[in-house]
């Protein structure tokens, strides 16, 4: 659990969840233009914050660094920095101008003393890394490589594209974070805006490698380029730990993931590549560095001190786990970032979980102390300091329609504990011998060095039998795992490890050894049936999760044919379901085995012991084929076990939601039989509802006397409901009548109303309509929408006062209009008005409600509290209590009244295209409108002001998109003045307050 969880973004139609939305967006102005300079670079460190013991010092400044975006170090210890001056509008921005700059300090004084431009002339620069004779460089839409291969600081010929096809219009979403990993490879990170199908320049579109948000990594010599994970949303950091496990910083959504191949982590929007994914790995950090709220909440404004408190906000540049030699002990294998809008470094402790990793909260290593300060990059070298970045800017972390950067700045500090003694180096003239004993060193700056420089070696056909002999010997007899994983790698890299070794070191001692070996018998590749074989025995006997996961991952590089028995082995073990990792990661290498061989898939639910993996087995062959699905499932829904049955039948209906003409499987009769014999009642009621699906008279007629039985507890009532409304079984619209006197059903039988084309509807409804409840009136307003002549007859009730002109909204109003029926339009005019007020009107309404808000009357917070839970507590949280169905309230802007109120009454000026609404027409002539939350080639999920609607594709006959937003205009109006003030009140307090005492 987080410490300070960041709900989803779902607005309703209450007045509250409009207030959510605004909320969410409060932030989203940039900071103040600034009006001084940045802190004088002499000066800088002095203001800067940081543990006892430290340093800061300026390593380079303006105007010798200007926007250092990125920086490398080579293996004399100089900084290989990437200046880019394309930056924020990089379509329109400045081309040509982006350079590569060396700086070197010879003196060993902490300052450079000599500045090499090794290449100017560049456009959208964002990373750069060193190695195989010359310099790799970020460049949508290339990943450049300029050779030097003579090492003389000067390019051999123009810069040869080594990839293309990434995304030019990814804006500040660029592909970036360029570093050489432990198994050889070139890795990366890639932001959510790019849509990119990468290659080698004059691959076909169809043999790229597609890739919007995620890492990926690209072999130097192989010329091969791979996705490793995907999802987050823009990640611009990447590093990994004395293990080899990766890790990436990520902005907006939680900002740490542990990265392994294969993995499908949440997005900040958008689908997985994968549709039958069903679930995505979460982030490994138990907290967020902004106090709740939707993360624009946490820029910077009035309530910017709660956000510095835990950290300083959403947005992370840059990845360091601390592997140096100068910093105390507690402070290495530390995972850093830079906080954008909180001026700082953030300190993360990475803690072993399960298979993976947690990540606690630890005191900001660092605090720029200036609005100016803007790290982005930070590394250690080779006397163990860390260098790092100072972008030196004001503003937004980007800009998309102005270019106001100040192009002038730019600093490189450089962070020391005590004195670090100047170290001048140059490894590349170091023996090969020299070079396999720094796998030794405890400053990882040599380590990767040195392995990056033998395997140039090896590649360019040199004899590195010496350092293979110190090598074997490390692996062998060394006590600690992390030299013993160093010699691992290095090995491999120079070629030392084929398959056999690789197979023999499955046996070793050390479960990390273990799991890398695992790794790099699919790093080439496909794994092949015999190497799959015995992986498989391997996993049988073996007990580690970290080990497992390894397994899981290999699982995806195994071909399909391949891939049953280790499958088979993994998916049947005992899985911890809290583990962060391993139960996802194992349906990922399952998930097309269970499309593959449907019969087998299915007897296999009788074996897994995870719930979960029952249930997506059951979810996927379904999926794939109904019919055929449910025909092996058949046996499995026999057997006199109701925890596998539950399972079972949660993924079936899972499957089959919003579908039409589902045929019943081969001996449906002694299937239902068994299944209705359950004294499970949970089973009992699923099978009813899969019984509906499948238009079972027995099932049909229970469920409607469920419906309609008083007493039977209400929840199972309303899935009983829902369930005969989905299938839009024939004659319920008539029996919803009687539901309108149910207050526990009301609300639902209302929205269900919608779904049938009962010519009685209208009257039905206006004449219970003063007995409803507000959150009622929304539903019966919503449903008397939803067809041009029940919408007359709603406009009619409005002109003769039995519906309130205020109880129709923005978002009802919209909806009339969006009937495209002459006369609705015309009579909407008429008796209720015009949707979007002029910006006069808009001016003069926050006048209006600010001047409510000022009367000298008194507001009762313990009223507002009460105002808030009839109306959105059940989706929104706020202090110790409410839904996570739309975002958190609790760390929000609540007290800042007059953004509220701009928000609220202008809620579509700026709208995210994941919170707009959608207009679908279904083929019997109703009209939904809603944020599109699902969608598939058969079925489309809508989220409507007052509920989740889940259509065939086959039903829709119209779909429109637009840019207005969800959250609808007008909601003030819905309140008294005493509501109003009573309401901002409770959303102002710094605290719970107490409940109301009856009867106020």
């Amino acid at each position: 659990m987080m410490t300070v969880r960041h709900g989803s973004s779902l607005t309703l139609s209450t007045f509250a969840a409009g207030l959510a939305l605004a909320v969410a967006t409060l932030s989203n102005a940039a900071e103040p233009p600034a009006t001084s300079l940045p802190v004088p670079v002499d000066q800088a460190p002095a203001r800067m914050i940081i543990p006892p013991g430290f340093k800061v010092t300026p390593f380079a400044a303006e105007p010798d660094v200007v926007q250092p975006i990125a920086f490398t170090i080579d293996p004399r210890g100089r900084l290989w920095v990437v200046e880019n001056f394309s930056y924020p509008i990089w379509l329109g921005g400045p081309h040509g101008k982006d350079r590569v700059v060396i700086f070197e300090d010879s003196d060993g004084d902490g300052k450079f003393d000599r500045r090499t431009v090794f290449y100017e002339g560049g456009t959208s620069f964002t990373g750069i890394e060193l190695g195989h004779g010359g310099v790799w460089l970020c460049a949508t839409p290339n990943l450049l490589f300029i050779p030097d291969r003579d090492g003389d600081d000067k390019p051999d010929s123009a810069p040869v594209v080594a990839l293309d096809g990434w995304d030019v219009k990814a804006q500040h979403n660029m592909f970036n974070a360029l570093k050489w990993g432990p198994d050889g490879w070139l890795w990366g990170c890639n932001g959510i805006l790019s849509n990119s199908r990468v290659g080698r320049p004059g691959t076909p579109d169809g043999d790229r490698t597609p890739i919007n948000t995620g890492v990926w990594r690209y072999h130097p010599t192989r010329q091969v380029f791979e996705a490793v994970a995907h999802g987050t949303t823009n990640p611009w950091g990447l590093d990994f730990d004395d293990y080899g496990e990766a890790f990436i910083t990520n902005c907006v959504i939680p900002h740490l993931f542990h990265v392994v191949p294969g993995a499908r982590f949440q997005r900040m929007f958008g689908e997985d590549f994968v549709v039958n994914s069903y679930g995505l790995i979460p982030t490994c950090a138990d907290h967020l560095h902004w106090a709740g709220g939707h993360w624009t909440e946490s820029r910077e404004g009035k309530d910017h001190a709660k956000h510095s408190e835990v950290g300083g906000g959403h947005a992370h540049v840059g990845a360091m786990v601390y592997l140096g030699d100068n910093w105390p002990d507690s402070y290495r294998n530390g995972a850093y970032t830079f906080n954008i809008h909180g001026h700082r470094v953030n300190h993360d402790r990475l803690e072993r979980k399960g298979s993976g990793y947690v990540a606690h909260h630890e005191p900001d290593l660092l605090n720029g102390n200036d609005v100016w300060f803007r790290g982005l990059e930070l590394k250690y070298g080779p006397d163990g300091a860390v260098y790092f970045t100072d972008w030196a800017d004001i503003g937004e972390c980007h800009e998309n329609d102005a270019d106001n950067a100040h192009r002038e700045n730019g600093r490189i500090y450089k962070l020391s504990y005590g004195d670090p003694k100047p170290v001048k180096v140059d490894l590349a003239k170091q023996s090969d011998e020299e070079l396999a004993k720094l796998q030794l060193h405890k400053n990882e700056w040599y380590v990767r060095t040195a392995r990056r420089l033998l395997q140039e070696r090896a590649i360019a056909g040199g004899d590195v039998s010496k350092a293979r002999d110190v090598l074997n010997t490390i692996l062998r007899d060394n006590p600690e795992t992390t030299r013993r994983l160093r010699a691992l790698w290095t090995l491999y890299a120079v070629g030392a490890l084929d398959e056999k070794a690789l197979l023999g070191i499955l046996t070793d001692r050390d479960e990390s050894v273990r799991g890398w070996a695992v790794r790099l018998l699919g790093d080439a590749g496909s794994i092949s049936a015999p190497v799959a074989a015995r992986l498989t025995t391997l996993a049988k006997d073996e007990a580690s999760p970290r080990v497992r996961l390894a397994l899981a991952s290999a699982l995806q590089r195994i071909p399909v044919a391949d891939r049953w028995p280790l499958a088979e082995v993994l998916a049947s073990a005992k899985i911890d379901p809290a583990d962060p990792m391993l139960p996802l990661m194992t349906w990922y290498g399952v998930e097309p085995l269970a499309a593959a061989d449907f019969d087998r898939a299915a007897e296999w639910t009788t074996r897994v012991q995870l719930p979960m993996l029952r249930n997506f087995l059951a979810r996927r062959v379904v999926t794939a084929d109904a019919a055929k699905g449910l025909a092996a499932l058949g046996p499995v829904l026999k057997l006199d076990r109701d925890d596998v049955r539950g399972d079972v039948l949660d993924g079936v209906l899972d499957a089959l939601r919003g579908r039409k003409q589902v045929p019943r499987p081969e001996g449906w009769a002694e299937i239902y039989a068994g299944l209705a014999a359950t004294k499970d009642t949970s089973v009992l009621e699923k099978a009813l509802r899969l019984a509906v699906i499948l238009d079972e008279p027995k099932a049909i007629a229970t469920l409607r006397a469920t419906t309609l039985d008083a007493k039977t507890p209400a929840d199972r009532r309303a899935r009983a409901l829902s369930t005969l409304v989905e299938r839009r079984v024939p004659g319920l619209g008539v029996e919803l009548r009687s539901l309108l006197s149910d207050a526990a059903m009301r609300g639902l039988a209302l929205r269900s109303m919608a779904a049938y084309t009962d010519a009685d509807t209208p009257k039905v409804v206006l004449d219970a309509y003063a007995g409803l409840t507000e959150a009622e009136r929304d539903d019966a307003v919503a449903t008397l929408s939803a067809r041009p002549s029940w919408a007359l007859a709603l406009l009619d009730a409005v002109e003769k006062g039995v519906v309130p002109r205020r109880d129709v909204s923005v978002t009802a109003a919209r909806q009339l209009l969006a009937l495209k029926d002459a006369n609705v339009a015309k009579r909407l005019e008429t008796v209720w008005g015009t949707i979007r007020p002029t910006s006069a009107d808009k001016t003069s309404l926050i006048a209006k409600y600010k001047s409510v808000l000022a009367s000298k009357e008194p507001a009762d917070p313990s009223r507002g509290r009460a105002l808030f839970q009839r109306t959105c507590f059940q989706c929104h949280k706020l202090f110790d209590g409410g839904g996570d169905v739309g975002p958190e309230l609790t760390g929000s802007d609540r007290a800042n009244a007059d953004y509220i109120l701009e928000n609220v009454l202008d809620p579509s000026a700026t709208v995210a295209r994941d919170y707009t609404v959608s207009t679908i027409g279904t083929a019997d002539g109703r009209l939904i409108s809603g944020i599109i939350r699902e969608q598939n080639d058969r079925t489309l999920t809508i989220q409507t002001a007052n509920e989740r609607i889940i259509l065939a594709r086959e039903d829709i006959e119209d779909f429109k998109p637009s840019n207005v937003s969800m959250m609808p205009e007008g909601q003030l109006e819905r309140l008294t003045d005493q509501e109003i003030r009573d309401l901002f009140a409770y959303l102002a307090a710094k605290g719970q307050v107490e409940a109301p005492a009856a009867g106020r």
